[in-house]
């Protein structure tokens, strides 16, 4: 008999941690609407693709400065819930702005220059409340359901995203063909705004225990830095760093391949970005298992080689089934890989020192994605039309793609070099890696169900059949 199923789900009925669920779900509606189609918006400003890749960029760096302004100055706040709710409340305003751009001032540069100055309010106003949400959330999620909570967190998430993208994206698409897409990003992005005031409403649902931290529980980003040779946290966060670069290098311009090169609608554009979202929703629960189960450092192991074969699939094909394929491989992959990333945060790092750790790793994160962006907009400028090898000669039909395969070298690069320097954390049941294979190629997307990942067909299940353990256990 388990006797500890009970208090489990007792704790995660906690009120605070019902608020983070809900704040969570109205926080992915603002994503799948808004956030999501900013690079869409840019580009019907008629951003080049220079200035695409600088909206996808210099927000995230500033974003990532203000981390780090946001853990320093922690110790000033009495209450960590109150700004939390001022960076919510801030970034959320910026979207009624966004939305009347094209109304004010049409397409071109000048709306581009308004939009960037926008898009880096939203994201300092964000990047100064993650270390500090990361620091309350960490207290309040007992250790032993978090990854089970985190996993049904960011399925609730990621099934609110999917609706919210394909609503949207049904709504730009309506539009556009009336020829008022200015009218479609207006509602969406006002849909964004009354969604995160939502999730603001939640935030203030939180509870705020008094924070205390000790000269000796701080330390400089310097100090972080000199240390990171010995450092297991550190390493992972080099490492994590090196696949957003590689990330970054092609991540501005998959929507500027389908739009402008591809020349998909909205609606096909939706279609194929919705697929990763509900092959996420419905993969999270299942990897928080098994990083409860088997280390969220195994979890890396497998999804890091993962996601570094995705952007190399779209040299094989422009169809939009072939590209809908490779997306469900995509957001498998990448569920594993951020659940055991973010949760190997608050194993690795005690909670006096988390706000700071969250922030340096973003101030780290935030200049890779800076550069690998940037290096990856000079690229795509400068790279030749045509490739030769001896009497070979490659023609592509897009640049794009090039770009898409060498961002999968530079993350194939960084998970051989960084991803075998740090180790699990916390005792945690062994596992070979062909086993733990075999176990994520037949997963449960749904329950009542397992869907293998080499043969496509579900089959049903019993409670006590599945190999994997207790089958109904916190579902």
């Amino acid at each position: 008999m388990n006797t500890t199923e009970p208090n489990e789900k007792k704790e995660e009925e906690a009120p605070s941690l019902r608020a983070a669920v809900k704040d969570g779900v109205s926080y992915a509606v603002m994503m799948g609407c808004g956030e999501t189609y900013l690079g869409p918006f840019g580009i019907f400003l008629r951003a080049s693709t220079l200035q695409v890749g600088f909206l996808a960029t210099l927000p995230q760096l500033f974003g990532a400065l203000m981390q780090w302004v946001g853990a320093v100055n922690m110790d000033r706040f009495r209450s960590r819930r109150k700004v939390i709710l001022a960076g919510a409340a801030t970034q959320g305003a910026t979207f009624i702005p966004m939305a009347l751009l094209p109304f004010l001032f049409g397409s071109g540069s000048l709306s581009v220059l308004y939009l960037l100055a926008l898009m880096i309010v939203y994201q300092g106003a964000c990047g100064s409340t993650v270390p500090i949400w990361n620091s309350l959330i960490g207290d309040l999620v007992p250790a032993n359901i978090r990854g089970r909570f985190f996993g049904h967190r960011n399925r609730l998430t990621g099934m609110s995203t999917f609706i919210a993208l394909f609503l949207a994206g049904g709504v730009l698409d309506l539009f556009d063909r009336a020829g008022k897409a200015e009218s479609g990003f207006l509602i969406i992005f006002s849909v964004a705004f009354l969604a995160r005031m939502n999730s603001v409403r939640w935030l203030s649902k939180y509870e705020d225990p008094e924070f205390r931290i000790t000269p000796e529980q701080t330390f400089t980003f310097r100090q972080f830095l000199r240390r990171s040779p010995h450092s297991n946290f550190a390493k992972f966060v080099f490492y994590v760093g090196a696949i957003n670069f590689g990330v970054a290098f092609s991540a501005p311009y998959f929507a500027l391949y389908m739009l402008r090169d591809l020349r998909f609608p909205y609606a096909e554009f939706t279609i194929v970005s919705g697929v990763a979202t509900i092959t996420q929703f419905l993969t999270f629960r299942y990897w928080g298992e098994l990083s409860d189960r088997f280390g969220n450092k195994k979890i890396l192991n497998l999804c890091g080689w993962g996601v570094a074969l995705v952007p190399m699939l779209w040299l094989v094909s422009p169809h939009i089934f072939y590209l809908m394929v490779i997306q469900t491989y995509s957001g498998f992959v990448w569920s594993g890989f951020s659940l055991a990333s973010a949760n190997f945060i608050f194993d690795a790092v005690t909670p006096p020192k988390r706000a700071r750790c969250v922030a340096y790793q973003g101030l780290v994160n935030g200049f890779c994605v800076f550069l690998g962006s940037v290096a990856g907009g000079y690229a795509a400028e400068h790279l030749p039309q045509s490739f030769s090898l001896g009497f070979w000669v490659w023609k592509p039909a897009f640049i794009l793609p090039v770009i898409f395969f060498i961002s999968g070298l530079i993350r194939f690069v960084a998970t051989a070099i960084f991803l075998p320097k740090f180790k699990e954390v916390r005792p945690v049941e062994p596992i070979r890696h062909r086993e733990l294979i075999f176990r994520v190629s037949h997963i449960r997307p749904i329950a009542g169900a397992t869907f293998s990942l080499f043969t496509g067909l579900f089959r049903g299940f019993r409670e006590g059949e599945n190999d994997d353990g207790p089958t109904k256990r916190g579902r």
